[in-house]
C-alpha cells in the first residue's frame, strides 16, 4: 500500500511521491529535513526475518562504501510502524539498461563507464565486499552522463570474511545473463572475480547492444555460460581496438578457464564409454 504524501518517516524524511515498487518494498522520493536535500527512501514491507536481515546487511554495507561512483548512503533505521528503511542520495537520470535500449555506446562512453565502475568495485573489494549482481539496471547514469555512473543495489552483496552467507549453497544468486560460472553452478563461496566477469558482460553489451550470453529461458542461458564461448565482440562491433578486445577477453578469462575444464570433463567421459 502506498504511503500518503507528506508522511514523515523517522521524524526526518518527508515523503513526496512514490518512485518505484517491488514485491516486498517501495522506493520514494523524500525530503531530508536535516539537510534540505532530496533522498531516495527505500522502505521494506511484508518481509520475513531473512529479508529483514538481508536489508539490514545492505544498509550497513552501503554505509561503509563511500565512493563518487557508488550511490551515497544517507541513513537507515526503522520507521514509526517498525518497517526498516534505507535513505540514499536522490539521483536524476536513467539506468544503463534504458540508455542501451537506444543502441550501443561509443567506445569513449563505454570505457568511461568501465573505468569508473572498476574503481568503485576496487574500493568495495578492498573492504571485502562483493556486489554479486552487477548489470545495466544497477548502473545509473546521472543526467544520462556515462562519466557520472553510479553503482546501485547492494541487496545481495556479501562480505568475503563471512563464513556463512544468507543464501543457501546451490541457490542461484544474481542475474543469469551476467553470472560468472561459479554463480551459475550455485557455488556458495564467490570472490571478486564474479564482479569483474559481470563488468565484462556489461562492457560487451555497451559495445554491441547485447549481452554475451542470451537464451530463450534460464537453462539455455546457464548452459551457454558454462559450456559455450560468446561470439567475438568484433562480430557485432567491427573496428573495436585490439587492446579493448583484449581487455574484454581478460575480464571474461574466468569463463574461458571454466569452459576448457568442462569440455575436458565431457571429453573424458565420452572416451571412457
Amino acid at each position: 500500500m502506498e504511503i500518503a504524501q507528506e508522511k514523515l518517516i523517522a521524524g526526518r524524511f518527508e515523503i513526496e511521491r512514490l518512485a518505484g515498487s517491488g514485491g516486498m518494498g517501495a522506493v520514494y522520493r523524500a525530503q531530508d529535513r536535516h539537510t534540505g536535500q532530496p533522498v531516495a527512501l527505500k522502505l521494506l514491507r511484508d518481509a520475513g526475518p531473512r529479508e529483514r536481515q538481508r536489508f539490514l546487511r545492505e544498509s550497513r554495507l552501503l554505509c561503509e562504501l563511500c565512493h563518487p561512483h557508488i550511490v551515497a548512503y544517507v541513513a537507515h533505521g526503522s520507521a514509526e510502524d517498525g518497517h526498516p528503511y534505507l535513505a540514499m542520495e536522490w539521483l536524476e537520470g536513467e539506468d544503463l539498461s534504458r540508455h542501451l535500449s537506444r543502441g550501443p555506446l561509443s567506445l569513449a562512453a563505454a570505457m568511461q563507464i568501465v573505468h569508473r565502475v572498476a574503481a568503485a568495485l576496487a574500493l568495495a573489494h578492498g573492504g571485502g565486499v562483493i556486489h554479486r549482481d552487477l548489470k545495466p539496471t544497477n548502473l545509473f547514469l546521472c543526467n544520462g552522463d556515462p562519466a557520472r555512473v553510479k553503482v546501485l543495489d547492494f541487496g545481495i552483496a556479501r562480505r568475503l570474511s563471512r563464513s556463512q552467507a544468507l543464501t543457501q549453497s546451490g541457490a542461484l544468486i544474481g542475474t543469469p545473463e551476467y553470472m560468472a560460472p561459479e554463480q551459475a553452478r550455485g557455488e556458495g563461496a564467490v570472490g571478486p572475480a564474479v564482479d569483474i566477469f559481470a563488468l565484462g558482460c556489461v562492457l560487451y553489451e555497451c559495445l554491441t547492444g547485447r549481452p554475451p550470453f542470451q537464451g530463450e529461458h534460464l537453462a539455455a542461458v546457464l548452459i551457454k555460460i558454462l559450456l559455450e564461448e560468446p561470439e567475438p565482440v568484433e562480430r557485432w562491433r567491427p573496428g573495436v581496438p585490439v587492446a579493448l578486445s583484449g581487455l574484454l577477453t581478460r575480464m571474461l578469462a574466468i569463463f574461458f578457464k571454466c569452459c576448457i575444464s568442462a569440455r575436458r570433463t565431457f571429453q573424458a567421459a565420452g572416451n571412457s564409454k
